[in-house]
């Protein structure tokens, strides 16, 4: 296990290199990505597979292939080996050319869209947007631009019976993969899914062990769980089995093992270029006095707390607990404050990560090193709670850098 502090800029970084991995634009009735991230579907479809998916697997990543081929000659197209229509490819000085409603049709991309004022074909997938126009060699972003000449310039596309067709190697643009072989023309994709085989259980244990099936061709995924303001733990995986036979496909198994808080915890599992997981491990604690006071590594080399006692508060709607303690050893700031982070548990269907919800800030004055302030739950659930101080490090043009010192956890009854 490991605990990962990310300052503010790398914050902001971090956060948009994940959503940028992580767009999903649906087809159909399906999300489909030409070579990106998938939405989260439902579990049944894996529980209906061999005996290889284990008890023990908590998610499946899948990595499904599709080609379709169409038959030079015409009169014949296939999806994934089976019969479909689709129009002929053409050939022009010496040119082969791939109709564009076959392109949709198959599921290779989001949409095709036909402009005919603009005499113009927009084509949508999760790598790209762009628009070809009919006699134009160059092509087009979605504000009708032309892109740079170097990289965007194609034989141009054509208009044969009402159907749009563009260059075969203009599929590259979109991820895809294209070719001929066998008197037919082909192109090839994947769609990346993630099943949640058990997005709930509940344990009286402190630690969280489960696996996690993923394609072979997938990188290996690890798991994650947010214990405050940009801290993160993450859990170091081991690989417990190979070459997985399931589906007509490869799988690897990976163990995993998360720490768990008392109550309810988070854990997002993900792998580079997939849609993140979101699984939710009940701890219950027979013992709630038994439970201390979580103080980080930095936090104890400046801070005792003389109350609460416990880790694990057991409360009712209205009841007040007190925050006390003292600082050692400061460090070379000025600290006349503390702050306290009160976040509520609201499971959110879509982002794990936004389950706790900051529901108050309140700050503790520090006099002659000593704090304390009383805090009161006006609401039942599941609360986490911080104590956040100073941290030595610095980042230009952001002045002291947060950190939390403790943490604990309370369920509050109504």
């Amino acid at each position: 296990m490991t605990v990962k502090k990310m300052p503010k800029p790398a914050v902001w970084l971090a956060a948009f290199a994940f959503l940028a991995a992580t767009v999903i634009i649906p087809v159909r009735d399906v999300k489909i990505s030409a070579a990106g991230a998938e939405a989260v579907v439902p579990a049944a479809s894996a529980l209906t597979a061999s005996g290889a998916v284990s008890s023990t697997d908590a998610v499946r990543l899948n990595l499904i292939k599709h080609e379709m081929r169409i038959n030079l000659s015409g009169g014949e197209a296939s999806l994934d080996g089976k019969a479909v229509k689709a129009a002929t490819p053409v050939k022009r000085n010496g040119r082969l050319y791939v109709p564009l409603r076959a392109l949709g049709e198959s599921g290779a991309v989001s949409s095709v869209d036909w402009n005919s004022a603009k005499r113009q074909v927009r084509v949508v997938s999760r790598r790209a947007e762009l628009n070809f126009r009919i006699g134009s060699i160059r092509v087009y972003d979605r504000q009708g631009k032309a892109l740079p000449a170097e990289n965007f310039t194609i034989p141009a596309p054509l208009l044969v019976g009402g159907t749009a067709y563009v260059p075969v190697h203009a599929l590259a643009f979109f991820g895809l993969s294209a070719g001929t072989e066998n008197g037919q023309l082909f192109w090839r994709w994947s769609e990346k899914k993630t099943q949640v085989l058990q997005p709930y259980w509940e344990t009286g244990e402190d630690q969280a062990v489960f696996t996690v099936l993923y394609a072979k061709e997938l990188y290996a995924p690890g798991a994650g769980s947010p214990i405050g303001s940009g801290v993160w733990f993450s859990s170091v995986g081991k690989i417990v089995g190979k070459d997985i036979s399931l589906d007509g496909s490869l799988y690897n198994r990976i163990q995993l093992s998360m720490p768990l808080e008392p109550g309810i915890n988070p854990v997002e599992i993900s792998s580079i270029g997939m849609a993140a997981a979101g699984i939710r491990i009940r701890r219950n604690v027979s013992d709630p006095s038994a439970i201390p006071v979580n103080i980080t590594e930095e936090g104890k080399e400046f801070l005792t707390l003389e109350s609460p006692a416990g880790g694990y508060l057991k409360l009712k709607s209205g009841d007040s607990f007190t925050i006390s303690g003292k600082l050692i050893n400061p460090p070379n700031l000025a600290i006349n404050k503390l702050t306290v982070t009160i976040q509520r548990y609201v499971p959110d269907a879509r982002d794990i990560r936004k389950d706790f919800t900051t529901v108050s800030t309140k700050e503790i004055p520090v006099k002659n090193g000593m704090f304390s302030r009383s805090v009161t739950f006006s609401q039942s659930g599941s609360y986490r709670i911080y104590v956040n101080g100073l941290s030595y490090t610095t980042f230009l043009g952001y002045g002291p850098d947060s950190v939390t010192w403790a943490n604990l956890s309370a369920e509050v009854a109504e």
